[in-house]
């Protein structure tokens, strides 16, 4: 069972000007965290966000984590590990090539990194191998163990505003190690065992999100993953049932990033907003700009930035000099979204009055 999941929000604090990043139960509880600790959360930050998701009891690692091999074995170079292999199994597929087919031949059922292309598959050399037969495992370092593993794809799915947000299979791991003491160092984040997410880029804006598992994912037992009310164990969960596993995150929001509310600008400078999830860029031609009081002024471009933060920052480029000494208001509407294509809540109005020359 889920018995906690932790997120990092975006909040407003009493006595802070400024929202604060931090990182709470958002589903489940603990005996030594504090109510600012654990509530459900609506303001999930939106890139950057790692997510834990704790379990109360080992799950089976073959079914969420694969290693590496030496070649492509079926559409990448990494392939799951059978049940009931051991180290003493990787070891003996981590050999020389030209005596893989004795000492990890494909009919032992656990031998690892078994070719599964009917066109056969080739390894880091020149070698070709049988479909059926293992390419090797990839141990550089010739210890007797694979040199990388990488999450499964699909083993675990997140999905926010109806949208599956892609993970990163080599930073999201599975941890079997922690239990719910709090240790000294790592705090509630060293809780487990657990299963951590990241995603590949951000997480949808103003969207509501949940988990759900592949059915290969279970426990030692063969039961699958499931989420009882609040993360209470007591009250029980129908097997490969998480729903009740949710959050939301953060409204997609801009700022002045180039300060010209408070400093005129150059009637030539560049006025930069920023975002805080990746754009769409098609989406920014929907921005518009007004000189005075409300005549529409087109003399601009709208692009984003390649530069830190990548694919937030908007960049107006007036392609005529403005003119000095005069207000300009610059509108982002709802239709400028982020990749997923969700708009902020409201217009987001920039005005500023440019620099005497």
């Amino acid at each position: 069972m889920i018995v906690q999941m932790r997120v990092t929000e975006v909040a407003m604090i009493p006595g802070v000007s400024t929202p604060i990043e931090r990182t709470v139960f958002a589903f489940g509880t603990h005996p030594d965290a504090s109510d600012d600790e654990q509530h459900p959360v609506t303001t999930a930050k939106a890139v950057g966000n790692k997510m834990r998701i704790i379990l109360d009891e080992l799950l089976r690692g073959n079914n969420l984590e694969e290693i590496e091999c030496r070649g492509k074995v079926d559409d990448d170079v990494y392939a799951p590990v059978p049940i009931g292999a051991t180290p003493d199994d990787i070891a003996r597929c981590s050999g020389a090539q030209d005596v893989l087919p004795r000492t990890c031949p494909g009919s032992n059922r656990l031998s690892v990194c078994i070719c599964q292309l009917d066109a056969g598959c080739s390894n880091r050399t020149t070698t070709l191998t049988p479909k059926g037969e293992s390419v090797g495992v990839l141990d550089n370092d010739q210890d007797g163990a694979a040199d990388h593993n990488h999450f499964i794809k699909g083993a675990v799915t997140l999905t926010c505003g109806g949208e599956v947000v892609p993970l990163d299979q080599v930073n999201s791991y599975w941890t079997p190690s922690g239990n719910q003491e709090k240790p000294a160092q790592g705090g509630f984040d060293a809780l487990g065992p657990a299963i951590v997410l990241v995603a590949v880029d951000a997480y949808p804006t103003g969207s509501d999100c949940g988990l759900t598992f592949s059915p290969d994912v279970v426990d030692k037992d063969g039961n699958a993953v499931c989420a009882p009310p609040d993360g209470d164990r007591a009250a029980g969960c129908t097997p490969g049932d998480t729903s009740a596993v949710k959050f939301s995150t953060e409204p997609l929001k801009f700022s002045d990033s180039s300060g010209v509310v408070a400093t005129p600008p150059s009637p030539t400078a560049d006025i930069l907003i920023l975002a805080n999830a990746p754009l769409e860029l098609a989406s920014l031609a929907n921005i518009a700009m007004t000189e005075g009081a409300a005549t529409p002024y087109t003399q601009f471009t709208a692009t984003l930035s390649t530069s830190a933060p990548l694919l937030r920052t908007i960049v107006i480029h007036p392609t005529v000099g403005l003119a000095p000494s005069t207000p300009y208001t610059i509108t982002v509407p709802t239709t400028v979204t982020d990749k997923y294509h969700k708009g902020p809540p409201a217009p987001f109005t920039l005005s500023f009055t440019t620099a005497a020359n």
